[in-house]
C-alpha cells in the first residue's frame, strides 16, 4: 500500500501516480547516460587503436576519418561524463542532449560507413572480413545508440518543459 508521501495528486483518470515511477525513469536515464558515454569512448578507443596500431593513418581519407572519430568520440564522451548540470539544470541538460546526439551521430556514422565498406569501396577502401576491431565497432556503436537513445527519451519531457517555459 502506497503512502501519501510516495504518490502525486490524483490524475484525470482518478489513479494515483507514484513518484517512484519518475525516480526510476531518472535513475534509468542516468545509468543509460553513463553507459552510453563509456560506449562512445570505446568506439573512439577502437578507432585510435586502428589509426595508430593497424596503420590506418596511412590510408587516404579513411585514416583522417578514423582520427576524427577518435577525437569526436572523446569530446562527446567526456561531455557526457562531466558534471555539466552544475552550470544549471537547463544549460546542463542542453549540453548533455547535444553531446548524446553527437555521440549517436558518430556511432551511426561509423556503423553505416563500416557496413558500406564491407560491400563496396568507400573512399577507395574496402573492408574485408570481421576481425575483432570490426566486431567491437559493431557492438559499441549499437550500445552507444541504444543507451543514449534511452537517455534522451528520459530527459526529453523535462527538457521540453524547461524550454517551453522560456
Amino acid at each position: 500500500m502506497a503512502s501519501a508521501a510516495n504518490t502525486t495528486p490524483i490524475t484525470s483518470r482518478g489513479a494515483m501516480r507514484p513518484r517512484r515511477t519518475e525516480r526510476r525513469r531518472t535513475i534509468a536515464g542516468e545509468a543509460a547516460r553513463y553507459l552510453g558515454a563509456v560506449s562512445i569512448l570505446l568506439v573512439g578507443a577502437v578507432h585510435a587503436q586502428q589509426y595508430y596500431d593497424a596503420y590506418f593513418s596511412y590510408v587516404p581519407t579513411i585514416g583522417t576519418l578514423f582520427l576524427l572519430s577518435f577525437i569526436g568520440a572523446g569530446i562527446v564522451g567526456v561531455a557526457l561524463l562531466a558534471p555539466v548540470r552544475k552550470l544549471g539544470r537547463r544549460l546542463g541538460d542542453l549540453i548533455l542532449a547535444l553531446a548524446a546526439l553527437g555521440a549517436i551521430g558518430i556511432a551511426v556514422g561509423t556503423l553505416v560507413s563500416l557496413l558500406v565498406s564491407e560491400y563496396r569501396p568507400l573512399f577507395g577502401f574496402m573492408e574485408s572480413g570481421y576481425r575483432l576491431a570490426v566486431v567491437l565497432t559493431f557492438v559499441f556503436d549499437g550500445l552507444t545508440t541504444l543507451f543514449l537513445g534511452v537517455f534522451l527519451l528520459s530527459i526529453g519531457p523535462d527538457l521540453a518543459k524547461t524550454f517551453a517555459k522560456g
